[in-house]
């Protein structure tokens, strides 16, 4: 028989394939439920703007032709909207697919990448895959502690990734300590802040645009995505800001008509609806206050959250069994056992009905637990 193990490539025999939240059909099905809400993998409560919608209509009337590679006026369009240099941006499948190409071009078996504690797990998987050694720096009380990360960079640290705000976390580091940072980090260790979670963050007096940066440090990568605040998730589409020098790269890497054309059109559209982004945001800011409220009412533990989740530790609570009476309920929330932490829940922030469910059921079992 054929060992398949041994024939993959690099480190994946070591890597266990990424668990995605159960999608709410299945949920119905396996447990005979009418009415369920998910509250697993922090997508807009909202769902797409009406705008988005409208484009990505009309963009499947031309689905027989393929979409443009270079995606000139999604790039265009967010020049005109943030004044980001079309030369700087590379468009994927998500930002997820671009941190996979920025890993394998830059990452190998002689370099190592630097992650802070509990980062998003595709990082170590991909400095795993390409063979890259992987040094962990713990957190200090929830939050990336810079100086220690300073200090496990050597001179083969090829990359130093970050979620700002972090996933699955939620914690956010302050502008002015990032650029501190950035001064004080090797020319050829790559900074690699990954912003999936920027709009949420957008109010707080401490957040600047990373972008502005890019001209100062031609080391920095900002990674963003439409898939949260923007509802398109399911489209599969986010950008990447970097040197020319990167996205010359990158676009020897990436696969031709990496990004299909109904999710640019939706793009394009999105960002032309700045009333849904805000009430998304306002949305989000509101009953984020609520949970943390909430936990606190409920002797509950909840870390500072500056995206549209909250990650809570229930100990000495069950909170597996937590996870699991709720999803008998209805309420799928998720887990963080991938990420060895046990007594913690990661629950996305919906609508305030959604929420209010969320509230009445938990405090219910906690009762039990």
């Amino acid at each position: 028989m054929l060992d398949f193990e041994k024939m993959a490539n690099g480190g994946l025999a070591r890597i266990k394939p990424y668990q995605a939240g159960k999608p709410i059909e299945e949920v119905k099905r396996e447990l005979g439920l009418d009415d369920v809400i998910k509250l697993a993998s922090n997508e807009n409560p909202f769902g797409m703007s009406k705008k988005a919608v409208e484009a990505a209509k009309k963009a499947i009337d031309e689905g027989n032709f393929y979409p443009d590679s270079n995606g000139f006026y999604l790039k265009h369009a967010l020049h005109v909207k943030f004044g980001y240099d079309m030369k700087r941006i590379t468009l994927g499948a998500g930002s997820n697919e671009l941190i996979n190409l920025l890993f394998e071009a830059f990452v190998n078996k002689d370099v190592n990448v630097v992650l802070p504690d509990y980062s998003f797990c595709v990082y170590g998987m991909e400095a795993t895959i390409n063979g890259a050694q992987v040094k962990s720096v713990p957190l200090n009380d929830w939050k990336v502690d810079l100086n220690k990360v300073l200090a496990a960079i050597d001179s083969d640290t090829r990359i130093v990734a970050f979620a700002n705000p972090s996933n699955p976390i939620g914690t956010a580091i302050p502008s002015a300590d990032m650029k501190s940072f950035l001064k004080k980090v090797p020319e050829n260790t790559l900074v690699v802040i990954d912003e999936a979670y920027n709009e949420f963050n957008s109010g707080d007096a401490t957040y600047e645009d990373s972008a502005r940066w890019l001209n100062s440090y031609p080391n920095l990568v900002i990674s963003r995505t439409f898939s949260k605040a923007y509802g398109l998730a399911g489209l599969r589409i986010g950008y990447m800001l970097s040197d020319p020098g990167i996205v010359s790269v990158l676009d020897r890497l990436r696969a031709p008509f990496n990004v299909n054309a109904v999710a640019q059109a939706a793009a394009i559209a999105a960002l032309d609806d700045d009333e849904f982004i805000k009430k998304t945001v306002d949305n989000n800011t509101k009953e984020r206050a609520r949970y943390m409220e909430f936990f606190k009412a409920q002797g509950v533990k909840a870390i500072d959250s500056k995206a549209n989740f909250v990650a809570a530790d229930f100990a000495p609570h069950d909170a597996q069994k937590l996870a699991a009476e709720l999803l008998k309920r209805g309420v799928i929330v998720r887990p963080l056992l991938g990420y060895k932490l046990r007594d913690i829940l990661r629950i996305s922030i919906g609508t305030p009905e959604q929420n209010d469910r969320f509230f009445k059921e938990t405090a219910e079992l906690l009762k039990t637990l």
